[in-house]
């Protein structure tokens, strides 16, 4: 992987992601990123490395570990996948964001609906890390964290993608704890209830 990107550090401001868009930021230790669903049930799926060394990322499993949940809550940490703190949840007003790990992708959706050479939040995540110059190719599902998403885990195993709980203006903040390089994909996925079957804008807001 690449440790020379050039990209310039993320400057404070509000982008709209339209549905299905992406974004990529730069964002130094202390900043903070807000992601507001502007119309509800929308998720937002992202990735995020180290600045100092791209290969040390975002870990779905050790945060849920080191949390003791299966949901992204308000006075969590994430964690990397060397265990070190990356983000801080500062603000929340749902309490429900998929820790699972991974992403839609045209392959999920091949052998789950029988679908083919659909967008998915792959194809954004890979946009994002293309852009900064880092290898798409060591993106990986663990990386991933979906706000907003809600899965239920059910007492006999089964796991159930269900519609979102999230209100228009629903808003989490993220503190990032060292410098962080973050992909952002505004789920694109219509083939289960995880949008609510439709895909609405979300907005970034960068402090």
């Amino acid at each position: 992987m690449s440790t020379t990107a050039t990209t310039e550090w993320s400057a404070p401001g509000r982008t709209v992601l339209p549905p299905k868009g992406r974004l990529a930021l730069k964002l130094r230790a202390g900043q903070r990123v807000s992601v507001v669903d502007l119309e509800g049930q929308q998720v937002m799926d992202f990735i995020a490395s180290m600045v100092e060394d791209p290969n040390e990322r975002l870990s779905a499993m050790f945060t849920r570990v080191s949390m003791g949940k299966w949901d992204l809550q308000e006075g969590y940490t994430i964690y990397s996948d060397r265990c070190r703190p990356m983000f801080k949840v500062v603000k929340d007003d749902v309490g429900i964001h998929n820790m699972t790990g991974g992403y839609c992708s045209k392959y999920s959706n091949s052998i789950r609906y029988g679908v083919e050479e659909t967008w998915g939040c792959l194809d954004n995540l890979i946009g994002d890390w293309q852009e900064f110059g880092l290898d798409p190719t060591a993106i990986n599902p663990d990386q991933c964290i979906s706000l907003f998403m809600r899965i239920l885990h059910h007492d006999d195993g089964r796991m159930e993608i269900t519609e979102p709980t999230s209100r228009p203006g629903d808003t989490i903040v993220l503190e990032a704890l060292a410098d962080m390089y973050v992909g952002f994909s505004n789920c694109p996925e219509e083939h289960n209830p995880c949008n609510a079957f439709h895909v609405t804008p979300m907005a970034v807001v960068v402090e």
